[in-house]
């Protein structure tokens, strides 16, 4: 049985970092950070920064909210037109799934993960700890390479997702579009570059954490202090 917990732990973490790290980038701060910084390029239709924060964090709290397909309905930009024709509004319910499926699967393995990890803290806490340092390094490698693959084949990785999760050509729009308007491909690259560095940055802590805390326990276990 432990053997098992511990495998199935090892195997999902680097989902469970993936997912918490989709979760993290639907916050407002990266949008507002994103279209404030230096180089960012500009909306050759006319939205000013104001504008495109203001509709991204509409969108984004549209992806997490329990809304229907008709949603987007109720916005209209200054001359009155709708914020998303009829497609940009189909795509952004094929969006809105995904993502609440996305979030529905980190619940999930999130309780796993704590169910999985109380019962390795009851029976084998040394066990836990090598659990978790495994898991960080291995999910460190196996999303490095995953990663570098994207990275050297943006295009084609690209392209690819949104075949495999979206019927069609129902996610390509015209660069006048408004979600092209607010989400350029500048903003998914830096997006996955955010996402990345925190992915990473997220297994090698874990692996620290779970490697130096046993042997500080046991530390803070010998010192005079401790006994008193």
């Amino acid at each position: 049985m432990k053997l098992f917990v511990r495998t199935t732990l090892i195997i999902l973490f680097p989902f469970l970092v993936l997912l918490v790290w989709v979760r993290i980038m639907l916050f407002p701060i990266f949008v507002q950070v994103e279209y404030q910084r230096p180089g960012f390029p500009p909306d050759e239709f006319g939205f000013t920064t104001q504008e495109r924060i203001h509709w991204a964090e509409i969108s984004a709290n549209y992806l997490l909210s329990g809304e229907g397909p008709n949603y987007f309905s109720q916005f209209t930009l200054p001359g009155g037109s709708p914020l998303y024709n009829e497609r940009e509004m189909k795509h952004m319910a094929d969006v809105h799934d995904l993502v609440q499926k996305g979030m529905l699967l980190l619940v999930i393995i999130a309780a796993i993960y704590l169910l999985g990890g109380a019962f390795l803290f009851w029976k084998d806490r040394a066990s836990l700890w090598k659990t978790l340092s495994t898991a960080g390094m291995a999910g460190f490698a196996l999303l490095l390479t995953v990663l570098i693959v994207v990275a050297l084949a943006w295009n084609w990785a690209f392209v690819t997702f949104h075949e495999v999760f979206f019927n069609g050509g129902t996610w390509m729009f015209p660069y006048s579009d408004t979600l092209i308007r607010l989400f350029p491909e500048t903003f998914w690259q830096d997006g996955f570059a955010t996402a990345v560095v925190g992915m990473l940055a997220t297994c090698l802590l874990t692996w620290f954490a779970a490697t130096k805390i046993p042997g500080w326990i046991a530390w803070r276990g010998k010192s005079p202090a401790a006994k008193g």
